[in-house]
């Protein structure tokens, strides 16, 4: 998946200034990680080197706490995760949460029912919960078939996959799944020991569940899906249940014109302002993403605000700050960093708002930028020294 080329210490993204890199926030996927959900070993490698030069490195990402175990695995040197997309920050090291804000209930129930209308997987995320449920099976017609498995069939799309092509059986055909006794009313079962291989845990789920998943969630991210979602067969009931709104709401709509038909309904034009045009207060932004999914997030809780508060914290300026990034989830972070670096597998717009542009997420993208920060911290020392 990723490039075999040899990296350096080197400005392969030609960065310039007067003040060193102290400070790098990386978003995870599409930039941390390649499309096989795996972070390369280059990247690793560089994260290890610019920490040993001295330059603080944190995950900013749209995942959930639960979401960042690959993360965690493959770079135990990290401390500081903002999840999703910054209304969730953890100090690992620590265990605990540094900052953490919820929606209103109320208001977060009222988007609830209007998302449950479309007929989509919507899920909530609950600090280092995320719970998803399929919509019913009626839902899925053959023309949003058809529509799903010609866009996954294009050149334009990361892979393919093939799609049942008929309705699917109804969910209420299964019977009800075991509920531990511990879980909250309308919650049923996780998916860890199916993304593992388990034949237990495929014969757990209905052949409608399996179906589902193949519609809503691309193979790419399908097992990593399937490994982090609680699913439950209500999930307004859950919700009502808990003492607090969640941080994030978020659909799979699985084809195009499905998207297009949220965003006209429920995407306006004041992104990251609290209010319209006509004064009214707005409680939510819309967030685009490449993952066949729409993120439905608070206006004035985003990773550029984590990002800020760390910087304020250790008291750097944004010059002394490099966010990387590919998707609209990154742009308020992109904005305030002075080495903004987007990813090359970026949408023309998050290259716009970036000052720098490295390679994508397959050819070390993250480790060009990380190194290019090293050695222009490292030009820096020597011509302090002339």
């Amino acid at each position: 998946m990723s490039s075999t080329e040899t990296l350096q210490i080197k400005n392969y993204i030609g960065l310039k200034g007067d003040q060193p890199i102290k400070f790098i926030a990386s978003d995870v996927d599409g930039t941390l990680v390649n499309n096989a959900k795996a972070i390369p070993d280059e990247a690793i490698e560089a994260i290890r080197d610019a920490r040993e030069s001295g330059i603080r490195v944190a995950i900013a990402s749209g995942r959930a706490w639960n979401e960042m175990n690959d993360v965690i695995e493959k770079l135990p040197c990290l401390r500081y995760f903002m999840c999703t997309n910054g209304a969730y920050v953890m100090d690992k090291e620590e265990n605990r949460s540094l900052f953490h804000v919820t929606f209103d209930k109320e208001q977060a129930l009222y988007l609830l029912r209007k998302l449950l209308t479309y007929g989509v997987y919507v899920e909530a995320y609950v600090k280092d919960k995320i719970f998803g449920m399929y919509p019913p099976s009626r839902c899925i017609t053959p023309e949003r078939l058809s529509a799903c498995a010609s866009e996954r069939k294009s050149p334009n799309t990361k892979a393919s996959v093939g799609l049942v092509d008929n309705h699917l059986p109804s969910l209420m055909n299964h019977p009800q799944l075991g509920v531990p006794e511990e879980h909250l009313p309308g919650e049923t079962h996780d998916h860890y020991a199916l993304a593992e291989g388990d034949e237990a845990a495929n014969d757990n789920l209905s052949e409608c569940e399996v179906e589902q998943s193949n519609f809503f969630f691309r193979p790419n991210i399908r097992p990593f899906i399937l490994a982090t979602r609680t699913m439950v067969p209500d999930l307004l009931a859950h919700m009502e249940a808990l003492d607090e709104g969640p941080e994030k709401m978020q659909i799979f709509y699985g084809d195009e014109p499905m998207r297009q038909r949220i965003l006209q309904d429920l995407r306006d034009e004041y992104q990251g302002m609290s209010h319209d045009g006509t004064g009214r207060e707005r409680f939510y932004d819309v967030l685009l993403s490449s993952e066949g999914n729409l993120e439905f997030v608070l206006p004035h809780t985003t990773k550029g605000t984590a990002v800020e508060a760390l910087a304020n914290h250790w008291k750097f300026s944004p010059d002394e700050v490099m966010t990387l990034g590919d998707s609209e989830n990154d742009l308020s972070m992109l904005r305030f960093a002075g080495a903004s670096v987007a990813m090359g597998n970026g949408k023309p717009n998050i290259k716009e708002a970036a000052r720098y542009v490295t390679t994508d997420n397959n050819h070390h993208g993250v480790a060009k930028a990380i190194y290019s920060a090293i050695a222009y911290n490292d030009e820096l020392n020597k011509n302090k020294l002339l």
